[in-house]
């Protein structure tokens, strides 16, 4: 195993089925597969790291031979160094008879870097501002700045919504209809890696 990924602990597992599973094919095959997939995205070098790889699933009753949930795994892994963390949250897949990892749901790994953290937020303040503008009238163009796609928008003294058609974002408040102030409401994001 790569020495960025020999930090990893394994478990602690309930069930005999997951313990048994942490053979060396099984570490090898989820070295092999950080590496190829994760390590690329390290931008900087790093001083030490730090992960932990559990059962999503970790009881003997979803351990059965036709269990579909007894092989997901999931893996939390940070890169350290002063200027800041690289780090990552993910579900794992391995299919035993191939010795191989996938990602659940066939999602792309997606390495949070200190700048991929700032470039997310600073979207985010562009989002909320552009819908701040939308709801003041103030005549700014209702395209998604991430995608590009004219943005649906429903602006009603009861509902204010402004939503993304290619699911870039969706900002949904409840009004207050006798003042027009938000009441509460959900601002969504799609996060990198989404497909």
């Amino acid at each position: 195993m790569h020495p960025a990924f020999s930090s990893i602990q394994f478990g602690p597992f309930a069930s005999a089925y997951h313990a048994a599973a942490m053979t060396p094919e099984f570490k090898e095959a989820l070295g092999a597969f950080l590496e190829k997939e994760l390590l690329p995205q390290v931008e900087q070098p790093f001083e030490s790291t730090s992960g932990a790889l559990v059962a999503a699933y970790d009881a003997e009753r979803y351990c059965g031979p036709n269990s579909a949930v007894r092989d997901i795994y999931r893996l939390e892994l940070a890169y350290h160094r002063s200027s800041g963390d690289d780090t990552i949250k993910v579900e794992l897949v391995f299919r035993a008879q191939a010795r191989a990892f996938s990602a659940r749901r066939n999602k792309p790994l997606y390495l949070w870097t200190p700048a991929r953290r700032d470039r997310y937020q600073a979207e985010g303040r562009q989002l909320q501002h552009l819908c701040g503008c939308i709801a003041r009238h103030e005549g700014v163009a209702a395209v998604c700045p991430l995608c590009s796609a004219v943005l649906s928008v429903h602006n009603s003294p009861n509902l204010f919504d402004v939503s993304c058609p290619s699911r870039c974002f969706k900002y949904n408040y409840h009004r207050d209809p006798a003042n027009g102030q938000f009441l509460h409401g959900h601002f969504f994001r799609k996060e990198p890696g989404d497909l």
